[in-house]
Parts: C-alpha cells; sequence; structure tokens
C-alpha cells in the first residue's frame, strides 16, 4: 500500500514538472530586430527591449502591447510554444494587414525568442494583391517576478 503511495506521490511531481504554468509573470529583456521590406539599414539594426509579458490559461501577453499576443500555449520538450495568427483592417485604406506570430521560452534557461511577420493586402480580410511587409524578431532571456519560473 505505502509503495503505491509513494509511486503515486513521484509520479504527480513528474507530471507538475512537464505542464505547462497557469499563472506566471515575466520581465524579459533582450535585441529586437525588425526587417522592413524591403530591408534598411536602420531596419536591419538591432535595438533594446525590454518587457513584462503574462502567461495564464495558455495564452503569452505582452503587457505592453495588445499587438505582439500568443495563444495555443503548449510545453513541448521544456520549451513553451505559442503562435498567434490576426488580420487587422487598415484605417487609411482599404487594405489589410496579416500577422503570424511565434513564441518560444526554455523552461530551464529562460531562453526568450519571439517571431512575427507582416504581410499587407490590398483587400479586406486579407485579400487581394500583397505588397510590402516586416519582420519583427526578439531574442532575450525571461526571469519570473510573480514565483518560481515553471
Amino acid at each position: 500500500m505505502w509503495r503505491v503511495a509513494i509511486i503515486f506521490c513521484l509520479s504527480t511531481v513528474g507530471a507538475a514538472a512537464d505542464e505547462l504554468p497557469r499563472n506566471l509573470l515575466l520581465k524579459c529583456e533582450g535585441k529586437l530586430t525588425i526587417i522592413i521590406n524591403p530591408p534598411t539599414v536602420e531596419s536591419l539594426t538591432p535595438r533594446n527591449f525590454d518587457t513584462t509579458l503574462s502567461l495564464r490559461d495558455g495564452e503569452l501577453t505582452d503587457t505592453g502591447s495588445a499587438f505582439l499576443n500568443t495563444g495555443n500555449c503548449e510545453l513541448k520538450n521544456g520549451v513553451v510554444v505559442c503562435s498567434g495568427k490576426a488580420v487587422y483592417a487598415s484605417t487609411v485604406d482599404s487594405g489589410s494587414e496579416s500577422r503570424v506570430m511565434k513564441s518560444y521560452i526554455n523552461r530551464e534557461t529562460g531562453e526568450y525568442n519571439f517571431f512575427m511577420e507582416t504581410t499587407r493586402y490590398a483587400g479586406r480580410n486579407a485579400t487581394g494583391k500583397k505588397s510590402e511587409g516586416m519582420k519583427y524578431m526578439r531574442n532575450g532571456i525571461c526571469r519570473s517576478i510573480s514565483k518560481p519560473v515553471f
């Protein structure tokens, strides 16, 4: 009977270590590179970023921007992997912009990578002729500011 109880306790501890955190606040900093199409020297020059991320209920939210959020977060081989897609109608013309995003946070090291690619379309809802776009990349380190990281 005791053996069963000990095995059960050890197996639940191992499972908890492999689960996605439900509510975690992270302070992240590193380098940001924005590549505008066509590329310019200014757009290729990395700059620093400093932000706070909230991982809650499978969504990774940048508390400083409503446009840099990803969902569908899963823990895969010790890495939190999140993705997102969005289409925004232009406020300037009849066009739109499509965004595809991916976020990665290494559970052990805190290494953070965020990738976003935007594509501009002539029509609404990402339809019509494609034109310029942008790639937005963050590489840095995150540390927990709410409780232990993972």
